[in-house]
């Protein structure tokens, strides 16, 4: 439900014209980002609403029930933050987005008119459209545990424990190249590591870049003195030289587990489930 200041009903009321809208996006990452369709600045939620965003609403629709609230959002890529090599690299995915309409005379005069999250962004050479969903959305997610004969936690996380920061399990280096879209070559790794593999699965950080999202390293392997990486989204817009972390990976076996981290007690999976096979299996007489 829509919640309008009395104050702001009264100016809407009396047929007030300065009105424009206000978009603030909330990354996964917890930066902040405000545009707005006004020509100046504008402080709406205590961030500032940039005009030179080319951001504009498509048709936001709700519906009666528990059906989500779905539509889109258009922009051009101008602003500085919401780039191309940005929406590539998967920075913007599930971004909250809330809009608001306020009265640019007096800003702090404003009213939340949609709150939800960024779906699938398509760009092209000046501008992306993105796809807007109510935040009931979230209700039609698998949420609970599924039972695995792999952990279903994230390596380094509470429930794993994993001590990422112990030595060797995270190694610096540098970007020599770029292979294709999703491959790069990196040398310089310190420490080098004995088995290239055991960064499949695993964490690649752009150490200079935080605005950067982490990617999730696909398959790793030796060249030469370096290593040649598959990722599983497009690499960003680099140059050769830039500063990057691999963090070790791990692929959810119990094997693994053991071997690698010596963490078998804080396995998170059913290693002992019984197959399909057991289903068929014929009872033996008794």
């Amino acid at each position: 439900m829509i919640e309008i200041p009395p104050e702001f009903q009264a100016r809407l009321d009396a047929g007030v014209t300065t009105l424009s809208w206000a978009w603030i996006l909330t990354r996964r990452d917890g930066a902040r980002f405000g545009f707005t369709d006004h020509d100046q600045i504008l402080q709406v939620d205590g961030v500032s609403c940039e005009p030179a965003s080319g951001f504009s609403a498509g048709d936001l629709r709700s519906e009666t029930g528990s059906a989500p609230a779905r539509g889109a959002v258009f922009g051009q890529l101008d602003s500085g933050v919401i780039t191309k090599d940005a929406i590539k690299a998967g920075a913007w995915d599930g971004a909250a987005l809330t809009l608001y309409r306020v009265d640019w005379s007096d800003p702090t005069l404003h009213y939340r008119a949609f709150t939800g999250e960024l779906g699938e962004i398509r760009y092209g050479d000046q501008g992306f459209e993105a796809e807007v969903s109510g935040l009931s959305a979230r209700l039609n997610r698998t949420i609970g545990r599924v039972f695995s004969r792999q952990c279903d936690a994230e390596l380094g996380d509470e429930r794993c424990q994993v001590d990422l920061a112990a030595l060797g399990r995270r190694v610096s280096g540098l970007l020599a190249g770029q292979i294709t879209r999703r491959a790069i070559r990196i040398e310089g790794l310190d420490p080098a590591p004995g088995d290239a593999s055991v960064f499949s699965e695993g964490v690649l950080s752009w150490t200079a870049q935080p605005s950067w999202p982490d990617q999730r390293i696909v398959t790793a392997r030796a060249d030469g003195t370096g290593l040649i990486v598959e990722l599983d989204s497009a690499a960003p817009a680099a140059e050769a030289g830039e500063a990057l972390r691999l963090t070790l990976g791990c692929d959810k076996r119990l094997e693994t587990c053991k071997a690698r981290f010596s963490n078998a007690a804080n396995f998170r999976g059913c290693p002992h489930m019984p197959g399909n096979d057991a289903l068929i299996r014929p009872v033996s007489a008794r």
